[in-house]
């Protein structure tokens, strides 16, 4: 068996990031549209409390789980009664910890597709074996849960799912969390969710796994500040597990990574005792940029678009023109534009475009985009020049 670095490949998102902000630092100009961000300033509430931490010399260790001031905000902000909460530097770690707890060399963890390109690499961290389940376009690539259930084998611990999906931006409702509930219990899986899109669902409101009691002793969820209140940079996450489950995660996050930083935790903790005007406002800007980018790409002939119901991607069918990974090469050297193709989500013939720029610059993407396909694809039907 080759060695685990050998199997385990690097984050495609993170190397177009980088290859797309070198090449902004050469001077060309790029319009990046491939990392998740949030563009908008953090709340001054934040701010404050990191500049108070520092005047107060508050910059040492922490327990390795988090202080227990931030783990009760958070228990109140999310209104997680039952489990145990836990604090580390991001959701990733949350996540790895949770995966590496609950899996054995061999062992299986289902994934509904297109999925979070880490969540396959986190399974082999752990040792364990990914299984995709590829959703149906005309669901919204939504997974059912007897599409789940043909995949379990014994040797199945887990289904990890992301709710709002990155990349897709499809919402699982009440009666597909339902559905992929069921399919749990009945087989005596866990359920991980990773919610950290939850404060960006545009129609309706969003219903979190926690809403369904039964699944609670079995349900670890993960969110972070990294999203809803834009501090992506001050790696900040926290979760909820039943506490057999919390403690093994809590002795992992001891050795692979100490503890949290302390004044994220602070700025943290200031932002979950505001109101919801922060949000909202957010939400509404999130939402104003979706529609007037649609707009703008429903004048490129032959694109298919998906209106995303949650997070801020749009997910783009460019099978007709192209491979995905050649069209968005194409379209970053011609064109200066920098999108990730759906390969790294494991679902090629689509691409994914995070709206984490400011609309004039979406809408000048939107225009190269255009001028891109006109240029390099003699018709709708996918001919290329």
């Amino acid at each position: 068996m080759k060695p685990l670095y050998r199997q385990v490949q690097p984050s495609v998102t993170m190397g177009l990031d980088q290859q797309a902000r070198e090449l902004a630092a050469a001077g060309r100009d790029v319009i990046n549209l491939t990392a998740g961000q949030v563009d908008l300033p953090m709340p001054e509430a934040g701010k404050r409390a990191i500049e108070k931490a520092l005047i107060e010399d508050r910059t040492g260790y922490v327990p390795a789980t988090g202080s227990p001031k931030v783990k009760a905000a958070v228990r109140k902000r999310m209104g997680w009664d039952e489990g145990e909460v836990l604090i580390s530097a991001g959701a990733k770690p949350l996540l790895n910890a949770a995966v590496a707890c609950l899996c054995g060399p061999g062992d299986e963890v289902i994934l509904p597709a297109p999925c979070y390109t880490s969540y396959p690499e986190t399974v082999r961290l752990a040792g364990g074996k990914p299984i995709l389940v590829l959703g149906e376009a005309s669901r919204d690539f939504v997974v059912s849960g007897q599409a789940l259930e043909r995949c379990i084998t014994g040797r199945a611990k887990a289904v990890l799912l992301n709710n709002p999906v990155n990349p897709t931006g499809a919402v699982y409702g009440p009666k597909a969390l339902q559905q992929i509930i069921d399919v749990c219990l009945k087989h005596d899986l866990y359920l991980i969710v990773d919610e950290v899109y939850s404060a960006f669902v545009y129609e309706g409101a969003f219903v979190s796994a926690y809403a369904f009691p039964a699944v609670r002793d079995r349900l670890i969820l993960v969110n972070s500040a990294s999203k809803a209140y834009a501090m992506a940079g001050l790696r900040l996450g926290y979760a909820a597990a039943p506490a057999s489950v919390a403690k093994a995660m809590g002795a992992y996050l001891s050795h692979a990574l100490g503890c949290p930083c302390s004044t994220s935790e602070q700025a943290a903790m200031a932002a979950f005792t505001m109101d919801d005007s922060y949000g909202e406002q957010l939400k509404s800007i999130f939402r104003d940029r979706r529609d007037r980018l649609c707009r703008a790409l429903s004048a490129i002939d032959g694109l298919i678009i998906k209106k995303n119901a949650g997070a801020f991607y749009l997910w783009l069918d460019v099978s007709s023109w192209d491979d995905d990974v050649s069209f968005c090469r194409k379209l970053l050297d011609r064109e200066g534009v920098a999108l990730t193709p759906g390969s790294a989500f494991c679902c090629p013939g689509y691409i994914r475009l995070a709206y984490t720029k400011d609309i004039y610059a979406l809408l000048e993407a939107a225009a190269r985009m255009k001028r891109f396909v006109e240029r390099n694809y003699s018709n709708a039907s996918g001919v290329s020049r």
